[in-house]
């Protein structure tokens, strides 16, 4: 809660033209239905050609560039606990055979696989568009659950 109170120490109207960048920077990690890794890419380039603009924009962008980061690395650990628990009874059966309790140790996984990534999308699209329009009304949004690589 720190940074907030740093950047509100501010004591200046923010300009229509700062909430939009904002929110535009916010909406662009949506990127990532048309290229890949485009929610990271999006705010990056919106970020970097707006970041001197003013201390609110440069702190959305660093917000929605932690949030994305942070949920690549969520949808790495999910993906390799998930791929783990469901392929280590596959291993397990291919050395001993006729193993049918294997196919079963595996639905674990494969539910944490196909749960854990579906919610976290869910999760991250909703606060994707929570942090465009708090920051297009002139908001200070921060992220829940974000690791802060940029500060």
């Amino acid at each position: 809660m720190e940074t907030l109170t740093k950047f509100n120490t501010e004591n200046t109207e923010l300009q229509p033209e700062e909430t939009s960048h904002a929110a535009i920077i916010h909406i662009s990690s949506l990127a990532s239905f048309i290229i890949p890794f485009g929610s990271i890419l999006g705010p990056l380039i919106f970020w970097m050609i707006w970041r001197d603009q003013s201390k609110f924009v440069d702190h959305n962008g660093k917000q929605a560039l932690n949030f994305n980061i942070s949920i690549v690395i969520y949808q790495i650990v999910i993906l390799v606990i998930g791929l783990v628990m469901f392929l280590s009874p596959f291993l397990m059966m291919m050395q001993q055979e006729d193993n049918p309790v294997a196919v079963l140790m595996s639905l674990p996984g494969l539910l944490i696989l196909l749960s854990g990534l579906g919610l976290l999308s869910i999760v991250r699209y909703v606060l994707i568009v929570i942090a465009a329009i708090k920051s297009g009304d002139g908001n200070w949004y921060r992220y829940p659950l974000t690791i802060q690589f940029f500060k």
